[in-house]
């Protein structure tokens, strides 16, 4: 049926002379002649088939056609007028949205301490927090992703954010019970591995000098579980700095051995190639950055 819809030149003609009262008021908005009108107007009727105005009265009315069609055409000329606004403004709510992408530990303990701040700088902009416990991605509706490893991706441009020191942790309490770098008394709280550049216990082992060591483990399958297992008191955790600063700080962790594992790779922002950065991305990059080159306490 649309095949033989008319031109929609010659529909919001019609429209507009209806709505204004006359061929010379649709002329003047429209920016052109009267005679271009008049002719649109001919030419539709041509395409239908049928009188839209009755010429015989002063000024021309609407033959029963004419009422069918001018219904028609002034609904879907307000619907579309409706779905065009409402783009716009999906358009600009999507401006003021940044969508960035993380691991779980890293949106849970490094992330999200600090978006109050950003909040209290840009409080018209909302972050989107997507975390997952694998390597992050892009997906459609994501602007950044704070991703570990060598930063030479193909799918993003790559900023370092910062460098990791990683040193095992574990409750006060277990500390006083087991005594400090003993680990043949220990319980390891280990992570499944998301990637294989992220260190484990097997790397931090053998920097340490620790190669005959055989301790039980404990495997969880994301960082949060395990943190939570370490602050419990079950064991001995990992800790990647970044993501425990914050419980070494306030002592509910605290670092069993000052020995720290330097890994080669780091955390980076990373942007998507195939389109382009949103104000609001921008900022909030600026931002992550500005917070990783604080000093630590």
């Amino acid at each position: 049926m649309r095949h033989s819809l008319p031109p929609l030149r010659l529909l919001t003609t019609f429209e507009t002379v209806l709505r204004t009262g006359g061929v010379q008021n649709a002329a003047t908005e429209l920016n052109v002649t009267q005679p271009a009108v008049s002719q649109a107007l001919r030419a539709l009727e041509d395409h239908l088939g049928a009188s839209l105005l009755d010429r015989r009265k002063r000024p021309a009315t609407l033959t029963d056609a004419g009422h069918v069609l001018f219904r028609a055409v002034s609904k879907g000329l307000d619907e579309i007028g409706q779905a065009v606004q409402q783009i716009r403004l999906m358009g600009a709510v999507d401006e003021d949205l940044v969508t960035i992408a993380c691991t779980i530990c890293t949106g849970t303990y490094w992330l999200m301490p600090r978006l109050a701040a950003f909040y209290s700088e840009h409080p018209h902009l909302t972050v989107r927090v997507a975390t997952s416990p694998s390597v992050p991605r892009f997906s459609p509706e994501t602007d950044l992703l704070i991703r570990y490893g060598h930063g030479q991706w193909d799918d993003g441009r790559s900023e370092l954010l910062f460098k990791e020191r990683i040193v095992p942790v574990c409750s006060p309490k277990l500390l006083e019970e087991i005594g400090s770098d003993d680990f043949s008394r220990a319980t390891l709280l280990d992570v499944e591995r998301p990637d294989e550049c992220w260190p484990q216990w097997q790397d931090y082992l053998h920097m340490a000098g620790h190669r005959g060591t055989h301790c039980p483990v404990r495997t969880f399958d994301n960082y949060v579980q395990a943190t939570q297992a370490a602050i419990a008191g079950m064991g001995i955790m990992l800790g990647w700095v970044s993501n425990s600063e914050d419980l070494l700080r306030d002592g509910r962790l605290v670092e069993y051995r000052d020995t720290p594992l330097i890994p080669e790779d780091a955390f980076f922002v990373v942007a998507p190639l195939d389109r382009r950065s949103k104000l609001s991305a921008r900022l909030l990059a600026d931002h992550l950055h500005n917070r990783a080159a604080e000093p630590r306490s």
